[in-house]
């Protein structure tokens, strides 16, 4: 007889509450099952202008455009990660039931996602390893160095001083060793801290 989808979740539950060590790997399924959603509601909300001014239907989308100046993809991506990082700090229900269930275990996480769920839901970030970056960090678009540099202060400045979908040049980030512009610290090519 087929096990149920219910009878696996209770036999996963039984698994971990049994293990000394929990091994975690997590990816985008995560944040999807808990509802987080790249187009729709949130898009529309935050994001029609850019929609309507570029065309593009989803924020992930957004990430990739070619904007024609720098001033332009800072005021998509400073909204971006202010609204996806900074703005909503209420956990995932998918992570914090994942954390109920290993809260007091010896756990470790390897994950692709980078929009900071695991700490919002109360995983040590000393636990976590984010193969693919943070929407919370900076790095030198060269690179120059190997540092990572947190984005919170820098980030919430550009969205909300930002008017016609532009950021005030002077906002842009600056590397502090080379000078040359900063990044966000996602893996998307060989560039990558």
């Amino acid at each position: 007889m087929k096990e149920s989808y219910l009878g696996k979740i209770e036999r996963a539950k039984k698994s971990i509450c049994d293990a000394e060590y929990v091994l975690i790997g997590a990816g985008a399924g995560l944040s999807t099952a808990g509802g987080f959603e790249y187009s729709g509601e949130k898009f529309d909300k935050y994001f029609k202008d850019f929609e309507e001014k570029y065309g593009f239907k989803d924020m992930y989308s957004g990430g990739f455009y070619p904007y024609k100046t720098d001033e332009e993809r800072w005021a998509y991506w400073s909204r971006y990660v202010y609204i996806n990082r900074y703005l909503e700090t209420t956990p995932n229900k998918a992570y914090s039931k994942l954390f109920e269930l290993v809260k007091n275990k010896d756990y470790f996480v390897i994950t692709t996602n980078v929009d900071h769920q695991f700490q919002i839901a109360g995983f040590d970030k000393e636990k976590l390893f984010y193969t693919q970056g943070d929407y919370g960090l900076f790095q030198c678009s060269v690179p120059c160095h190997n540092k990572t540099y947190d984005n919170k202060e820098l980030i919430e400045t550009m969205y909300f001083k930002q008017k016609n979908g532009l950021v005030p040049t002077e906002l842009i980030p600056k590397c502090p060793v080379c000078g040359r512009n900063m990044e966000m610290n996602l893996r998307a090519d060989d560039r990558f801290v």
